[in-house]
């Protein structure tokens, strides 16, 4: 058949995937007597449209699978999509705003309404995007967040939970976001720098400090360090008058060891109902908590005059009053921390709120001949081993977040999520109390009077129960409209008769993105071996996975993060690929990736690793043009042809080496040389002197096997095109063909002899010198290979040797050059090392120049690194070139 001239990738990749898809190449087979490989997808939420970072890890997870497809495993790679409570509570409030309403106006009921037809909508585009990526994940398993089957899984651990004592209701301290009028957990929660005015106020005999000036009605304590010698004369529980906003105060001394002493006058004064640190000390002194501000961002009625502003509007005139009153004593603009909800970007005000929180101090379950805390197994499974986190760094960070770990606040005030599963006799203040559904409420609670809490749970939670809940069997859980199970159904149970759990948990690989470690992967621990210990399942099957692999931020060709605020910063998926091919993204997205560490990619990026796509069809046309595509037993015959199966299967090796052990880019890198060096520029070159049909197919094919888990539609377009049989993306990873390793030796010394002539017959300015070579039956048997390659006039045996020596080879030859020629060329290439030198050293002493590298922007210093790597690239260049020549 004719091969197309040029592999335009928008007429192949829609085709391409559904001959994949239509094929069940994709269905993962828990019967299958194969090794069994389970993967499970990063669900995205469900706000809009697939970003960079979806993109880098539907390209990373899609290598893994298929790769253990080529290994002869049975690979599940479960695919999902998130409801992502908050982010989409938030986008759904602002519409309604844009549109003059709000929640409240249109009752819960209907706001769920239109969330539910909205995120409908977003899942369909969004996985629409996931196929154009190349996604071989098995759709028939696909899962969402807030399916029937996950809802009821959340709320049988929440119930399990809250009958361990591990669910409490209580009042404390909490990030309350007024803009969205719902608390938040720590880790999303963001800290802005800000530059802001920090007050200096008298308050009695003391100096304090404080940014936050309208929380300073209700300060009655002051706190100091118990060992702080300045201080030493006054005691805990003193008591002094203060003249202060709103009057005389009765004040009183505690002594507590959270005071930082070498900050400010080493003395604070405390607002616990509005600062964590404040709060702490209270609960351990027993102090009394005064609320200043309220839910809406308002000052209380015990702020006076100022009751019922907007703490923005009031700041300015309380600084003014305590100016008046004579307890002002400085104003010092002071870099701060604003905390900001990351995702609505409310400014955070900690308030104390009754709200639901899991213990993670309280012994929780049996683990390994101990009972644990959820704190204390999360650090055990990584510590001994039993999942390995990938890069290994990533592990002190992680023991470093669960040692500074609170209990976690799960309960949200918003509208769009797993409504908390807990209820009471209606009409009364009754505590609630957890159930699996309504109908056990109604048993157990003996009235179908019952209210249920209106909050809903923190995503994570639902997310933390990702790898296991999702193979459970729909079909155990079809009920009535709250989910219930049948009656004889229970988590046991299910998980005994799920063939899937059984199969594909605990999952082998977990890869995502660092910057999730704490929000996803932590709390998958967390909460799934909690849940499975107390099923009764043992240690090895209750861990969610095996190993963890972060990978990095993809940041602008700048180094900038992509961030919706900056629409010019942002490279959107789906306009790259009509334009440059999706093989092209996912290969930009692989090249340089390494774990843990962000990268940047721009179009030009993109556009680099299309003509790496393109080469793959240019060689595919070439030999299907040259020899066709009949293929046979590869029987190697020229030097080329053993040097190249050489090559291949070193190749293939480190290749399966590589992604064996997570290392994408280095993979990909050994791929890409092979490819372009090797095959390219050497074998196809060489193999014009006397084509062999079998190895260039042979060579191809294994070729195409080994590059289609990075650039899937590429390499199977040509498969499909040359009509080899089947599917590529079914076919197992390559063996190696037999070939001769001294044959493979010879043609190395040829290249090398060929190089050299090149290098210096380009370096000296002559055009097609006579290579002269003394008693070479190597050179002799392949001199038009040499002449051909060479670029030379011709290949000459010389009794006695003349011209310029070839150094880098073992056999004897020269180029038959005039020597003032390479005299000359000597001279000025002395001349420019000397100037690389020169400039090599200027470089590194402005590095090495302390008040440079403080005053000096980021980006100035970063260029600075980058031109002396350059330089003394250049200089190595320069200098080997000497060493060879002279």
């Amino acid at each position: 058949m004719t091969f197309p001239k040029a592999y335009i990738a928008s007429e192949y990749e829609k085709n391409i995937y559904k001959l994949w898809e239509e094929s069940g190449l994709f269905k993962a087979d828990p019967n299958s007597s194969k090794p069994h490989f389970s993967m499970s997808m990063p669900p995205p939420n469900e706000t809009g449209s697939l970003h960079m970072g979806h993109a880098l890890f539907l390209t990373l997870q899609d290598i893994i699978a298929r790769h253990q497809r080529q290994l002869g495993k049975d690979v599940l790679w479960l695919p999902g999509t998130d409801h992502a409570a908050l982010p989409v509570n938030a986008l759904m409030e602002q519409q309604l705003t844009e549109q003059g309403t709000n929640k409240h106006e249109i009752g819960r009921e209907e706001f769920k309404k239109r969330t539910k037809e909205f995120v409908g909508n977003s899942r369909n585009q969004i996985i629409s995007q996931m196929r154009a990526m190349g996604t071989s994940a098995d759709w028939d398993k696909l899962r969402y967040t807030l399916d029937n089957t996950l809802n009821r899984c959340v709320n049988e651990v929440f119930f399990r939970m809250f009958n361990d004592d591990l669910i409490y209701r209580k009042y404390r301290i909490v990030n309350w976001d007024p803009k969205l009028e719902t608390t938040v957990s720590d880790d999303e929660v963001e800290h802005k720098e800000e530059t802001a005015p920090l007050y200096t106020l008298q308050y009695g005999p003391f100096q304090i400090t404080t940014a936050r000036p309208e929380t300073k009605f209700g300060d009655k304590y002051v706190v100091m360090h118990p060992d702080d010698e300045r201080y030493k004369q006054y005691k805990h529980d003193d008591t002094f008058e203060v003249e202060w906003l709103n009057g005389k105060v009765t004040a009183k001394v505690i002594k507590d060891e959270a005071v930082d002493m070498s900050f400010g006058t080493g003395v604070m004064t405390i607002t616990p109902w509005h600062d964590k640190t404040d709060f702490e000390i209270a609960e351990r002194h027993g102090l009394e908590k005064d609320q200043i501000i309220d839910f809406t961002g308002k000052l209380l009625p015990i702020a006076g005059k100022f009751s019922g502003e907007n703490i923005e509007d009031a700041r300015p005139k309380i600084v003014e009053k305590l100016d008046k009153l004579g307890l002002l004593i400085g104003v010092e603009d002071k870099p701060h921390n604003l905390a900001v909800n990351s995702r609505g970007k409310g400014v955070i005000e900690p308030q104390i709120m009754l709200q639901w929180f899991v213990d993670v101090n309280r012994p929780a379950v049996e683990w390994k001949g101990q009972k644990r805390s959820l704190k204390e197994v999360m650090r055990a499974v990584v510590e001994d081993g039993d999942i390995k986190i990938i890069p290994k760094r990533f592990e002190k960070i992680y023991f470093h977040w669960i040692d500074n770990l609170r209990d976690w606040c799960v309960s949200r005030q918003i509208w769009w999520g797993h409504q908390i599963p807990a209820w009471r006799k209606k009409g009364t203040d009754d505590d609630y109390v957890a159930f699996r559904n309504s109908t056990e409420a109604e048993n157990k609670l003996g009235t179908k009077n019952i209210e249920r809490d209106p909050d809903t749970l923190d995503t994570w939670f639902s997310s933390a129960l990702w790898t296991w809940s999702t193979l459970i069997d729909k079909v155990y859980y079809e009920g009535d409209k709250d989910h219930e199970p049948h009656r004889r159904d229970n988590l046991e149970s299910l998980l005994e008769r799920s063939i899937d759990f059984d199969k594909y948990h605990p999952t082998t690989v977990m890869e995502t993105g660092y910057d999730i470690l704490f929000f996803w992967v932590a709390r998958m621990i967390l909460a799934t071996t909690y849940t499975l210990r107390s099923a009764g399942l043992d240690e090895e099957k209750s861990l969610p996975f095996k190993t963890v692999y972060l990978h990095g931020l993809v940041r602008t060709e700048e180094g900038r993060k992509m961030s919706k605020s900056d629409p010019d910063s942002i490279i959107d998926p789906m306009e790259v690929i009509p334009e440059f091919g999706t093989d092209a993204l996912r290969l930009a997205l692989v090249a340089g990736t390494t774990a843990g560490t962000d990268q940047r990619v721009g179009k030009s990026k993109i556009l680099a690793n299309r003509n790496f796509a393109n080469k793959l069809w240019n060689i595919a046309r070439y030999i299907q043009e040259t020899v066709g595509n009949n293929r046979g037993e590869p029987a190697p015959k020229s030097l080329a042809d053993h040097w190249i199966l050489n090559l291949l299967s070193i190749s293939s090796e480190a290749v399966k080496k590589a992604l064996a052990n997570f290392k994408f880019h280095e993979a990909y890198e050994i791929l890409y040389h092979f490819v372009w060096d090797d095959l390219a520029d050497w074998y196809i070159e060489a193999s014009k002197t006397e084509p062999n049909r079998e190895v260039l197919n042979h060579v191809l094919e294994t070729t195409l096997k080994i590059a289609h888990p990075f650039a899937p539609f590429v390499t199977e377009t040509i498969w499909q095109n040359l009509e080899f049989e089947g599917l590529l993306a079914a076919q197992l990873w390559p063996e190696a063909a037999d070939f001769d390793h001294t044959k493979a030796k010879q043609f190395d010394e040829l290249k090398n002899i060929i190089s050299e002539a090149r290098r210096i017959t380009v370096a000296v300015g002559v055009n097609k010198p006579t290579l002269l070579y003394a008693k070479s039956g190597l050179i002799e048997q392949n001199k038009e290979l040499v002449k051909r390659l060479g670029r030379l006039g011709d290949v000459v045996e010389a009794a006695k040797p003349r011209g310029m020596r070839l150094v880098g080879a073992k056999n004897d030859a020269w180029l038959d050059i005039d020597p003032q020629i390479v005299k000359a060329y000597l001279a000025n290439l002395k001349v420019a090392q000397k100037e690389q030198e020169r400039f090599v050293k200027l470089l590194e002493s402005r590095l090495s120049n302390k008040a440079y590298m403080q005053k000096a922007p980021d980006e100035l210093v970063e260029q600075t690194e980058n031109e002396l790597r350059q330089a003394k690239k250049q200089l190595d260049t320069i200098s080997n070139q000497l060493k060879s020549m002279s």
